[in-house]
């Protein structure tokens, strides 16, 4: 088979792939799910008297035991749409005509397709969860140590005034926090069991339907999902969810593409690349692939919602197109949180840069700090009109703003005063406390 997708490339699978989320989510995941739910959806309706259990027993042996690749359900998969009758037809055939009559009894192949994709997603979850709190982790103890760092604090990209690089990380931080805590509400809505047969009415498995449905998700440890052929809800949360994170990382990464920048240095990292032809270069690609995956997984979500649209009882073609958006979006999350992770592990934080950063241009980033500090003095409309004259004289030549100021009014300001009230004034250290013991929490 051809690779024309970067998540499943040889070329590509260091920078775009993920091999842990790629075991989970490929095709031999995908099979070993649809059999386990085979599986156990004939022990659910041997448990509730449907079927023989001597026919529900060798069912699940086979399953466990059918050797079944993706090349063998190729052709049926072309023909059908689906894999699973190709499947089923397999598994049928490594039973005797007795057992084999008792697969897939009463079920349609959505049922199957979908509670294994949502084996498969609790897995990938699972992993998502590990390095979700790995990154929080690594944040939190960021921020504690660069509580009383000072650096410029940037809006629509020029200099504004100085804020505390802990906070800048805990504002970073407290995104995924939400998304952690996203996660843990979506998942009972999710991890749940599709079985509801041609129609959604289950009518095949008569009277004994709803009890055979609470037993497959008490054998899957799944909640009852009753029927969701055409509801879509719950996937489209998880691409939500999964857009969101990848977005809340490209908003890190981006942060961290213009803090390294050459003119800017205030970040470097380590593990970064180099050039073919400028030896002098160390390219931040983490956080470079963190903003692609961040702007793929945004335009992808966008397709999820339109497979929600979905005609009568069941659609083919919106159900495809789930398949053609969900799996690059779960990769891409990966992805993400495992370059968000090694970036973390490589980050160094150059506090004499930031505290260069801060002295350009006379001390004009000042400027506020020295209105509100003068406003005791005089009246504050007083003060604004003092110190933007003071701002455009100290732009224009080589005396510092708060040695104009002093010449302007005889105030003199103290910086050490100025800088200690910006690093811990204001909501700042509220807010900080609480993001970061959110985190401690989690």
């Amino acid at each position: 088979m051809f690779s024309i997708s970067p998540f499943d490339s040889a070329l590509f699978c260091e920078l775009l792939s993920d091999t842990e989320a790629a075991l989970l989510l490929g095709d031999e995941a995908r099979i070993d799910a649809m059999l386990r739910v085979e599986s156990e959806l004939a022990l659910a309706q041997a448990d509730c008297g449907l079927i023989p259990a001597e026919a529900a027993t060798a069912i699940a042996r086979a399953a466990a035991e059918l050797p079944l690749s993706a090349i063998k359900l190729a052709s049926g998969t072309g023909a059908a749409g689906v894999p699973v009758p190709a499947l089923v037809k397999a598994l049928k055939q490594a039973l005797s005509a007795d057992q084999a009559r008792w697969v897939h009894f009463g079920a349609t192949s959505q049922d199957i397709v979908d509670t294994a994709l949502v084996l498969n997603c609790r897995e990938l979850i699972a992993v998502f969860e590990q390095r979700l709190s790995g990154i929080v982790a690594r944040l939190a103890k960021l921020a504690r140590a660069h509580r009383h760092t000072l650096l410029a604090g940037r809006t629509r990209t020029q200099q504004a005034v100085p804020m505390n690089f802990g906070f800048k990380v805990a504002n970073w931080l407290a995104p995924l926090l939400r998304q952690q805590e996203r996660l843990q509400q979506l998942k009972p809505r999710l991890l749940k069991v599709q079985l509801a047969g041609a129609v959604g009415t289950l009518a095949a498995m008569g009277e004994r339907a709803p009890a055979i449905a609470e037993r497959l998700a008490e054998r899957l440890e799944l909640a009852p999902g009753r029927n969701w052929h055409t509801q879509r809800d719950s996937l489209v949360e998880l691409a939500d969810w999964l857009s969101m994170t990848t977005g809340a990382l490209g908003k890190i990464g981006q942060d961290w593409l213009w803090l390294s920048q050459t003119e800017v240095g205030e970040v470097t990292f380590t593990n970064g690349g180099g050039s073919s032809t400028m030896p002098q270069k160390c390219n931040p690609v983490n956080a470079e692939t963190l903003v692609a995956l961040a702007r793929h997984n945004a335009g992808q979500v966008g397709q999820m919602h339109q497979a929600m649209v979905q005609e009568h009882e069941r659609s083919g073609s919106a159900w495809t197109q789930e398949w053609l958006s969900l799996p690059p979006m779960l990769i891409s999350t990966a992805v993400a949180l495992r370059h968000a992770r090694d970036a973390l592990d490589h980050l160094v934080v150059n506090t004499a840069r930031m505290q260069a950063n801060l002295s350009l241009y006379h001390g004009v980033i000042f400027a506020e700090a020295a209105t509100f500090a003068l406003a005791r003095e005089m009246p504050r409309d007083q003060a604004d009109e003092l110190v933007k004259a003071a701002c455009q004289q100290a732009l224009g030549g080589e005396q510092h703003l708060f040695e104009l100021i002093r010449k302007r009014c005889g105030v003199e300001l103290q910086l050490d005063e100025l800088q200690e009230h910006l690093l811990e004034g204001g909501a700042t250290a509220a807010w900080f406390d609480d993001i970061l013991n959110t985190a401690e929490h989690t």
